[in-house]
């Protein structure tokens, strides 16, 4: 809301001398004021009219509905739902007495309030003839008698059947029967509008509500709604207790061929599956049992040729060659070769002493150990095969045993699932012979209690309406209740959405929390007369009023926002035309003037002048007519008679603005009326409609940016003041125009104290 001090935008900083220009270094930004329960008090004061006109409207439409609405009375009757003994497959059962539970009592509520019921109490007190229920039979009305005086005069003018086509429109032409049903329908909607039923607490006793115009037929229907239920309940009781004897002997019939039909399917099924059994056990689990004793010795067999063939392996590769073999195997013929083998080597060890490498006989001997060692390679070679069939064989009886074992227990599934199957049927035969037989037991029983079990119900009337005396609808002080929370709640609602669509600045603590740009003070919005010549004529008649002094204060800020010396040229802009710039850059020079000081104050709105017009002086010759070369400086000045202030209008125009503006004669001029006067004041055009302020703006000693109170859009104001310093313009800070000092006020800003009643005792005016 507009209240608010947490807007979020760019800080635009003034530079500092260092950087560049005249502008002092900002005050430091004020801490945040927190938003507390006396700022929602100002809102709701400052919009109270909206408040208070928003709840009287809503109260005042509620009183008035509640005038108009036709009291209404409700009687009610109590019912008690009694519960009895339940047996299984018993009558009471059949029959459907109410279980003393909670869906049981909202069966019954639903019951009550069917239809039939409805119609039978409609009938029976002639309802249909009341026009409380039949709409048919109201009086039309005003409205009613408007439509029908409409109908008149168009079945007058249409023809006939054009008439009965556009009175029917899209709905199809009823039959008189279909007329009659429809209004019957539409009464019996009407009644059970104005029926309610509910269960009282946790008991079992359901009450019977019936609103209506008058308290005796409140009274009286409630007593016939409870009336005709409980002989709805004797009906239905009878009429099931037939229906009863009649489902029980179709019922045995079944049931004796369902138990034949089970006996005969089981014997089937054994047949089909040959489930034939020993004693002990089934032929095919006594071959599965056989089967894997015999798996069992075959995996043993071959897991000990398997460890005898890797044990000799494992003990070759150790041992290096046929000497460890001959060991290990035990073979007599690797043991005579081992030992020929030994012989040969220790003669040729003792050739190779006695005789050369070459030697016959060392040669001879050398190819007989050759030989030897082949042969016992040979031979280790065929034991180790020989193991390795013994192995083959051992597996390969072990895997035939496993394929058998796996294809026998495939058919032991086979035959568990065909035994499920069997117990399955059993079981369903079983329970189909002890239905048959309960049902037997209990028929003759069954038979002899309908008739009078049939004749009791087991609910009863408790309590029987008393006709009220005060109305039930409408409950004029709850709904008042309601709808003035409902106004104040509305209300409210309106004053800080309205309060937060307002968009503009309020105050400087504002201007400063959301652009980070110095406030230089608060000009009110004038209210003078016109013969007092507007705001520029107000403050030389009344230098020390409140318009007065806060132009004067304005310029005081300026002052102290500068480091010495103060600032000479000053140029005033704004976001947006009619803002207050033109009328504070005239105010600003006469009260400068009044105060002594040498002002001149400059028309540079080439586009829409009217500084000339506010200071009485003519508008040439001017600004223009100096750049074209055709008037002096000192033919340009013009004196304000009332105040001495100097006035350079803009002159004759007709040029493009931007030629004059950023001339280089213009800029000396204002040089030179820097170095001449106390104080320079420029109006330019505003920043968001064109360009000719941004080329005056960097050659000024201080900018000043007006702000419309209330008015100009945060997001503009944010703009302009971005394009304004983007020029290198020495921005001295903000000043809100047009301020309305009682509405200021209300806001509780720190600057609004301004306006307080004590403060207006400095003023003359």
């Amino acid at each position: 809301m507009s209240a608010t001090r947490a807007d979020k935008a760019v800080n635009y900083v003034s530079q500092s001398p260092e950087t560049g220009h005249g502008a002092g270094p900002m005050t430091p930004m004020p801490a945040p004021r927190s938003f507390d329960f006396a700022d929602f008090l100002r809102i709701f004061w400052r919009r109270r009219n909206l408040l208070v006109g928003v709840v009287v409207l809503m109260m005042g439409l509620a009183v008035a509905g509640l005038a108009a609405i036709t009291p209404l009375y409700t009687a009610q009757t109590d019912l008690i739902i009694e519960s009895r003994e339940q047996k299984v497959a018993d009558l009471q059962a059949v029959l459907g007495d109410v279980l003393p539970d909670k869906e049981g009592l909202l069966s019954e509520i639903e019951v009550i309030r069917s239809r039939g019921i409805a119609e039978k109490v409609i009938r029976q007190l002639n309802l249909a003839d009341d026009p409380e229920f039949n709409a048919a039979l109201r009086p039309k009305g005003v409205l009613g008698e408007l439509v029908a005086a409409a109908r008149d005069g168009l079945a007058g003018i249409l023809p006939e059947d054009m008439f009965a086509s556009f009175l029917a429109g899209n709905e199809p032409t009823l039959t008189p029967e279909q007329r009659r049903a429809r209004e019957h329908e539409k009464t019996v909607d009407t009644f059970l509008d104005q029926l309610a039923v509910s269960v009282k607490g946790q008991s079992r006793v359901i009450v019977v509500y019936f609103t209506s115009e008058n308290p005796e037929k409140s009274a009286k229907i409630a007593d016939a709604v409870a009336e005709a239920y409980i002989i709805e309940q004797l009906e239905a009781k009878f009429q099931a207790t037939q229906k009863a004897n009649q489902w029980l002997a179709g019922k045995l019939q079944d049931l004796r061929k369902q138990a034949a039909a089970s006996d005969g399917a089981v014997e089937e099924f054994r047949r089909r599956a040959g489930l034939l059994q020993s004693k002990d056990g089934t032929i095919i689990s006594q071959q599965v049992s056989n089967l894997n004793a015999q798996l069992i010795v075959a995996r043993s067999e071959r897991a000990a040729a398997e460890a005898r063939l890797d044990q000799i392996r494992q003990m070759i590769r150790a041992a290096g060659g046929a000497e460890a073999a001959a060991d290990v195997l035990g073979s007599p013929t690797i043991q005579e070769l081992s030992k020929q083998e030994a012989e040969v080597k220790r003669k040729l060890a003792d050739l190779s002493q006695e005789m050369g490498d070459r030697h016959p006989r060392l040669i001879s001997a050398r190819a007989e150990l050759k030989d030897l060692q082949a042969k016992i390679t040979a031979e280790v070679s065929k034991v180790v095969q020989k193991l390795e069939a013994e192995a083959g064989v051992a597996r390969a009886r072990e895997s035939s045993l496993l394929a058998s074992t796996q294809q026998v227990e495939a058919r032991l599934g086979q035959a568990n699932a065909s035994e499920v199957q069997l117990r399955a049927l059993e079981r369903e035969a079983d329970a189909n012979k002890a239905l048959l037989q309960q049902f037997l037991s209990r028929f003759e029983e069954i038979t002899a209690q309908s008739d009078l079990v049939g004749q009791q119900t087991n609910a009863r009337i408790l309590s029987r309406a008393v006709v009220p005396e005060r109305p039930s609808e409408p409950k004029k002080l709850q709904i008042l209740a309601l709808v003035f929370v409902a106004a104040s709640g509305l209300a409210a609602a309106l004053v800080l959405l309205v309060e937060n669509m307002d968009r503009g600045f309020r105050s400087g603590e504002q201007i400063e929390a959301s652009t980070g740009a110095r406030p230089l003070g608060l000009i009110p919005v004038f209210k003078g007369r016109r013969r007092d010549g507007g705001p520029a004529g107000w403050v030389v008649k009344n230098p020390s009023s409140l318009f007065g002094e806060s132009v004067r204060g304005v310029y005081t800020s300026l002052l102290i926002s500068h480091a010495k010396p103060a600032p000479r040229t000053v140029l005033i802009t704004s976001s947006q035309p009619k803002e207050g710039k033109t009328t504070l850059a005239c105010c600003l020079a006469r009260i400068s003037a009044i105060s002594g000081k040498r002002v001149v104050i400059v028309e540079a709105d080439l586009r829409k002048p009217s500084v000339h017009r506010t200071m009485g002086i003519p508008q040439a010759p001017g600004l223009a007519d100096f750049w074209r070369g055709e008037a002096t400086m000192k033919d340009i000045l013009h004196e304000d008679k009332g105040t001495g202030a100097w006035v350079i209008p803009s002159g004759r125009l007709g040029i493009d603005p931007t030629r004059v503006l950023g001339a280089q004669s213009i800029r000396q001029l204002i040089v030179d009326l820097g170095r001449d006067f106390d104080l320079v004041v420029i109006d330019s055009p505003p920043l968001m409609a064109v360009s000719d302020a941004r080329l005056l703006a960097p050659e000024m000693d201080a900018a000043l940016f007006v702000v419309r109170w209330g008015k100009t859009h945060r997001e503009t104001v944010r703009q302009g003041l971005k394009d304004l310093i983007e020029t290198g313009a020495p921005l001295a800070g903000v000043v809100l125009s047009m301020v309305d000092p009682v509405k200021h006020a209300r806001y509780g800003f720190g600057d609004s104290g301004y306006y307080y009643r004590g403060v207006k005792s400095y003023y003359t005016s």
